[in-house]
């Protein structure tokens, strides 16, 4: 039962789909062998989601927790504050999280591992009253809140082929499989 939220950040410094490529070939590279991006969804500093594993798959971000959590990463040092922009689409996204799994809670991912992510100016927004107050609820498809980006041809992102995840990711996304 998905029950947290946990926020990420990336470091580094954001250059358009080659960033999201970038992290998708560190996390199926030698070192973590993944099948593919760890994250559920990336934010950009200008609000543009980038989808990882998406709703219906486990995100491998937050060991020990991934089977609990929805992970979402910033593509940014979180030393810095988060833009504006960045900010609605994290919201947007917790919101359509807990229209799927009910309430959660949010955690930077430092709460659930020994790490200083989020970043210190990052985890202060996450932990201030700002989630408190009432969260954003864009129509759906309003590209001025969010736009996710998952499969525009000279964009998409490819994973490790495997045909069973790959035939349960396309009948996820038609809606076709029952959630227990």
């Amino acid at each position: 039962m998905v029950n947290l939220f946990v926020l990420h950040h990336t470091t580094g410094s954001f250059r358009g789909a080659r960033t999201v490529r970038s992290i998708q070939q560190f996390h199926q590279g030698p070192d973590r062998k993944w099948a593919d991006i760890g994250y559920n969804f990336l934010v950009a500093p200008d609000g543009v989601v980038y989808e990882g594993r998406g709703w219906g798959f486990r995100g491998a971000h937050a060991r020990g927790h991934n089977h609990e959590s929805v992970g979402v990463a910033f593509i940014g040092d979180g030393s810095r504050p988060m833009p504006v922009p960045a900010q609605q689409a994290v919201l947007w996204l917790l919101s359509e999280a807990e229209g799927r799994f009910g309430e959660l809670r949010t955690v930077g991912h430092r709460d659930v591992g020994r790490t200083a992510c989020p970043g210190d100016a990052v985890y202060a927004w996450w932990a201030s009253d700002a989630l408190r107050a009432p969260r954003p609820s864009p129509k759906v498809g309003t590209p001025a809140m969010v736009e996710i980006v998952s499969g525009e041809a000279s964009e998409r992102l490819r994973g490790i082929p495997n045909v069973r995840l790959g035939w349960l990711r396309e009948m996820g996304r038609r809606g076709w499989l029952r959630r227990r």
